[in-house]
Parts: C-alpha cells; structure tokens; sequence
C-alpha cells in the first residue's frame, strides 16, 4: 500500500494506532464466535481492523467491510475478488486501461495511477516535484510494492466482502443485528480524506452517495444513534479528556498533555466482561498534539501585511505538524522547536539542535560553531513554497533567541550561523539555494549527503517576510517564462 508520506492513515484514526488495535484484537480473540456470526467494518481504509479480526479468528468470511474513498475502493474491490473494472476509475475523463494480469497487479497500477495524479495535484515546490520525479523514474519497483502489499492482504482476508458505501447506510442495514459486531473508524477531520486524495479533479469512479462526516456532531451522533441497537459496536474517537462521545470509554491511551484515543461501545459492559474491565495503554501513547491554532489553508492569501509570530511549543506539538506536513517522512526531533504562525494559523515549524557545538563528530572542526537546523518545514500552499519562509525565518539570530534560552543561551551567543545536513537523491538541495552555501557533498546509499551553512541574519520579521514575498513573486514568474517556451 502507499506508505509513508501517501499514507492515508494520516487521516482515520482506525488506521493509526498499534494500542488500539492491540486492543481490538483483546475484544476480538474472545469474542462469543456463536453469537457475533456478522463482523461488519464501516470507514475499512486500509483493512487494518480487519485484519487484527482475521488474526484473532474471526473468519473473513463472515466480513463486510465498506468505505467511499477510490483508495479503498480499489483495495477492497480486489480484496473481495470483484472485477476492477466495476471502479470505473478515469483520468482526464479517459477511462484507465487495466493491464491484462493478476489481479493483485491490476489493482497495484490502478492505485499507482491515482498516487501519481494526486502527486501531480500538489503545489509545484520542490518537495512535491521531488516526489513525483522519483515515482515516474521508479515506477516499476513502486508497483512491485504495492502488488505486494495487496496480494499479502487478500491472502489474508479470503472471502471477505466489501462494497462502496456510506458508512450511516452500512450501519443501517446491520444496527438491528444481534448477531452483528460493527466496527467504525470515521474521519479524524471533517472531509479530510476528500482533500487527502484530491486530484484536482484529474481522476474520477463510480463514487457511492455519502454524507460527509463531521467529527465535531457525528462522534456524537453514531453513539448515541447505536445506544440502544442490537448490533454491538465499538469506533475509534480523538478527542480531549472528560468529552468522550460516551461515558464509559472501553479503552484509552493519551496522544499528548491533553488529547486522548478513546474505544466507544454501545455496550461497555458487554465489552468489560471480554477485557476484565476498562483498559487504559499508557505506555504506547502517541506523544504528539496540535496547538489551538487553526492550520493556514493552503488558498491563504499572504501579503506584506501578514502578521508573522513566532512560538516557542513543546516538541510533541511540533511534531503533530512536521509529521502531518511531511507525511510521516522520517525526520530527527528537534531539541529547540517553534512554530510559526501567518495571521494566527500555523504556517511552518522549525526545529533546531546543539549537537554540532556540545557533541561534535570525532574529526569534525569546521561546524563546531555553528548550530544546526534538524528540520524547517512550511504548510502546503499553492503558491509559496512557505518552507522556504521558515528557513528563512530560522536563519535569524532574534528567531534562535527565543527558544535558546536559560543555560543554552552560550550556545547561541557563540555561534557563527546554522548547519544543516540533507540527503536527497540529488546533487543539489534546490529548497536552500539562495539561503543556505553547499559545503561539501557525499555519495550515499540513497543518493547524496549535502551539508549547507550559513551565518545568522539580522533583518526584523516584516523585512524576512517582505523579502521572502518578492522573491516568491520573481520566482513564479521565472517559472511561468520557461513555461512558455
């Protein structure tokens, strides 16, 4: 399946979490098989439930999984044996031609033609462009992956159904069952998976009718609507302690200071007899969380009048946003973390660290002064490449003051500038021209070892911000020349 930065389960919270699936498979291993005959997934994603279902015993004949996004669509359509074409899946109003061979390589391109256009549909900075050059140069060795990913999962799920549908319509014809056990992973953002998997309109399927969810009423709404049915259920909720959409949780475990993952049922005490009470997994927590901030929309006109602030957070609400804006890309924490903020919405965060100073390499002498830059990292817009702001923004010695604070405040004022290390498959790091020198270059296995320098910047933040625009605005322009020829 796409993984890492194409990973839906950014998005579903069912998909997310080895606590609570750890917990699933508690319920499910000792579930009364004569009485729950009916296993029923609504919001399946990637079949991540299912498939703790399967390996605790439940037949995967006994399934009925379903969802309304093409990525599962596609998954599921072959999991249950279907024929693809029944997807009818198009790209720029064509229909997509399905390779004649297996169906675990069918379903594989298919899925590869829809990563690809939503790649495509990313703004055109270079992180995106980097990603859609290395998917069409390896294209091949992403299909194997995929074609295996799905071949391992239907082998795993024979039998199992899946049809494309509204969740409240699935848990419809299956509430009244007493027979049915009905597992939910609804989104975590309301429409987040319409704008996760937005193509720009570039591809299209015979998508179900469905009601977009709400987390803010419809967490609500499902348990209070499954109160008093037949069916026991049980869904995934995120949400703040003491609000739960039920109150008694079956299962908790802390995302950060204040977030929590509940496990709601219908029928907590039904589920209390399988687990032997209330469950809590405080040592597999997550330990990241947003700040009250919105996210800046990605449309978000930014103008010399933007307000720009800077925020010293906690390294856990950094990393809610460098691993949403990365897409679980793998990246070292920072020890100093602040976000930056465009008109009070979360714009960017930076992380810096002092090991260059305090835990040099041995040999190294050249970076000795300088601090280093683990991440700086800007929202997605579509039309400033606001990582580059961020740097920008890191690059001030006013900016590294206040995060250096306390005793780390002689680490900062012997400093001559920022470090920085990037391993690309490219000889050049294009995000830092201009901002950053290339000290040295080393092959790697993956590609390239670049490391950058530069000394701190004086300029205020308007003056970071005006200059950033202006060159954002020459940048597009030079784009949109080359264009034309």
């Amino acid at each position: 399946m796409p993984a890492g930065f194409a990973a839906p389960g950014v998005l579903f919270a069912g998909n997310s979490s080895a606590p609570d699936r750890a917990f699933y498979r508690l319920v499910f291993s000792k579930l009364d098989r004569a009485q729950y005959t009916r296993y029923v997934e609504v919001g399946v994603g990637s079949f991540a439930a299912a498939l703790v279902a399967a390996n605790a015993g439940i037949p995967p004949a006994s399934m009925e999984t379903s969802d309304v996004t093409l990525y599962t669509g596609i998954v599921g359509t072959y999991v249950a044996g279907g024929d693809l074409a029944s997807v009818g899946m198009t790209l720029d109003g064509e229909p997509v031609e399905i390779p004649g061979a297996p169906p675990h390589e069918q379903a594989a391109h298919l899925l590869f033609v829809h990563w690809l256009a939503r790649m495509q549909a990313k703004p055109e900075v270079d992180y995106w462009t980097n990603l859609v050059t290395d998917m069409t140069e390896r294209e091949d060795e992403h299909k194997r992956c995929l074609a295996e990913s799905l071949r391992s999962i239907g082998e795993r799920l024979p039998g199992a159904k899946f049809t494309p549908k509204c969740m409240w319509d699935h848990i419809a014809e299956a509430e009244n069952d007493p027979h049915a056990i009905i597992i939910a992973a609804p989104p975590t953002y309301k429409a987040g998976f319409e704008k996760f998997f937005d193509t720009g309109g570039r591809v299209d399927w015979s998508e179900p009718s469905y009601a977009v969810f709400d987390p803010e009423v419809d967490m609500q709404r499902l348990a209070d609507h499954m109160r008093d049915k037949a069916a026991l259920l049980m869904f995934l909720q995120e949400e703040r302690s003491g609000i739960a959409a039920h109150e008694t949780p079956v299962f908790a475990h802390p995302l950060g200071d204040v977030s929590r993952a509940f496990v709601i049922s219908n029928r907590p005490e039904e589920i209390f007899k399988l687990t032997g009470g209330p469950k809590v997994a405080l040592g597999m927590s997550r330990s990241y969380s947003p700040t009250s901030l919105p996210i800046i929309s990605p449309d978000y006109q930014v103008t010399d009048q933007s307000r720009i602030e800077l925020i010293p957070v906690k390294g856990g609400e950094c990393d809610y946003y460098r691993d949403l804006w990365m897409h679980r890309l793998a990246a070292a924490p920072g020890s100093y973390n602040m976000l930056v903020a465009i008109d009070g919405q979360a714009a960017g965060v930076i992380g810096y660290g002092a090991e260059t100073m305090t835990r040099p390499y041995p040999g190294a002498t050249k970076y000795t002064s300088h601090l280093l830059i683990r991440f700086a990292f800007g929202a997605p817009h579509h039309e400033l490449r606001l990582t580059r702001l961020a740097t920008m923004l890191a690059l001030r010695r006013d900016t590294a003051k206040l995060v250096f604070t306390g005793a780390s405040e002689i680490l900062l004022a012997a400093s001559k500038g920022l470090v920085t290390v990037e391993y690309t498959r490219h000889p050049e790091a294009k995000g830092l021209r201009g901002l950053m020198s290339l000290e040295s270059r080393a092959k790697h296995p993956d590609g390239w070892k670049l490391s950058y320098a530069a000394g701190w910047t004086a300029d205020d933040l308007p003056t970071t911000l005006s200059t950033f625009l202006t060159k954002e605005k020459a940048w597009r322009a030079s784009r949109s020349k080359a264009k034309q020829k």
